[in-house]
């Protein structure tokens, strides 16, 4: 999930655009490791700049943070987002570069007790603020008394290790890359149900962007399936059974 800044810096003849993105921690889609923003968005989002001859530059920040500053600033976007019905008109899209199906995962210790989308009003279920999930769970009839809301994915699985929340909602990908990075057991976690199926992940750009910047990532992003360097990125950090 990041957030991108596009800049404007004038050489000797033509003017070169610095995408300066920041990104929270959601592994395997952006995290850090040797000091560098990495994972699978990051690096279509490298590569997109490469061939749209954008230069990039990336921090990490508050999901919050970001994806207020890209409603407010032009020429500003956000990723990894999901594109839900909720959002649609809150950005220009581009993508997609991911699909999205989440899951809802409970602890083991208590999945026997869950056999409904409505048991888990029961428990203690963790989500990020303002992920797409949270407006999804509470569609489905989830109380916002059984939900609670954390700043990060970091927070989120310390607390779902220690017991302290009992349901966290995310992609395959994302759960088996959170499980090895937070040293969780697979017999810890069991995977109970489906919450959304059919959707996609994408880069989300403030309305007022510059239409011809969006163009071009969005030409960038079609070359890069089509050649099926997306599909290869993927490959390189999550392989499910």
């Amino acid at each position: 999930m990041v957030m991108l800044t596009i800049l404007m810096s004038s050489g000797a003849g033509a003017q070169t655009l610095v995408v300066k993105a920041y990104t929270e921690d959601w592994p395997p889609y952006n995290f850090v490791k040797n000091k560098e923003v990495t994972g699978i968005s990051a690096d279509i989002l490298r590569a997109a700049c490469e061939l749209a001859t954008l230069q990039c530059e990336s921090q990490l920040v508050p999901w919050v943070r970001a994806y207020k500053t890209v409603q407010e600033m032009p020429n500003t976007l956000i990723y990894t987002i999901a594109r839900i019905p909720a959002r649609e008109s809150q950005f220009l899209w581009v993508g997609p570069i991911a699909t999205r199906t989440t899951w809802v995962y409970a602890r083991t210790a208590v999945a026997n007790r869950i056999q409904t989308m409505q048991d888990l009003n029961k428990f203690r279920v963790g989500l990020i603020r303002d992920e797409a999930s949270l407006s999804e769970l509470m569609d489905a009839g989830i109380s916002k008394s059984a939900i609670k809301v954390l700043n990060s994915q970091s927070d989120e699985m310390r607390l779902f290790k220690s017991g302290h929340i009992d349901v966290v909602v995310n992609t395959e990908i994302g759960m088996a890359m959170s499980r090895k990075q937070y040293d969780i057991s697979g017999t810890d976690v069991t995977k109970l149900m489906k919450l959304y199926d059919g959707g996609a992940l994408y880069f989300g750009m403030n309305l007022q962007s510059d239409p011809k910047l969006v163009e071009k990532l969005q030409s960038a992003v079609d070359k890069l399936r089509n050649d099926g360097r997306i599909q290869a990125i993927v490959q390189q950090y999550v392989k499910l059974p």
